[in-house]
């Protein structure tokens, strides 16, 4: 997910109509019935969710992918998948990139090839 500030998170999920299950921080459990105080549970636009932080971690931990690290650094860490030493691009263009395919969608989830990942980067990194 990308932080876009003031406690709100866009995320890449499967549609409700995909057919995926997956058990993860970004996969909201909470019904309909009883609605989030804080977000609502805003509605999704192809997979693609704004929601507050809490829904989002959904009891989960918060883990926070490092762009820019050293290459000793990246060394030290091993194969974990939470750093790289390429950088990011600046927040405020990463951000408005979340609003713009919240707004016009980002495609259909594919667990392979189109997925929360891939959003993340397409965000970070404009790919």
């Amino acid at each position: 997910g990308i932080y876009i500030g003031k406690g709100n998170v866009i995320h890449f999920t499967p549609g409700e109509d995909e057919g995926v299950q997956l058990v993860s921080s970004s996969s909201l459990s909470k019904s309909s019935s009883n609605p989030c105080p804080n977000c609502g549970h805003r509605p999704s636009n192809n997979g693609l969710k704004s929601s507050c932080l809490a829904c989002f971690l959904n009891g989960g931990k918060l883990h926070r992918y490092q762009y820019g690290v050293s290459d000793a650094y990246l060394s030290a860490q091993g194969r974990g998948g939470h750093c790289t030493c390429t950088k990011s691009d600046p927040p405020e263009t990463v951000v408005r990139r979340a609003i713009f395919f919240l707004e016009n969608g980002y495609g259909d989830y594919n667990l392979v090839i189109n997925n929360c990942e891939d959003f993340a980067l397409s965000c970070k990194k404009g790919l």
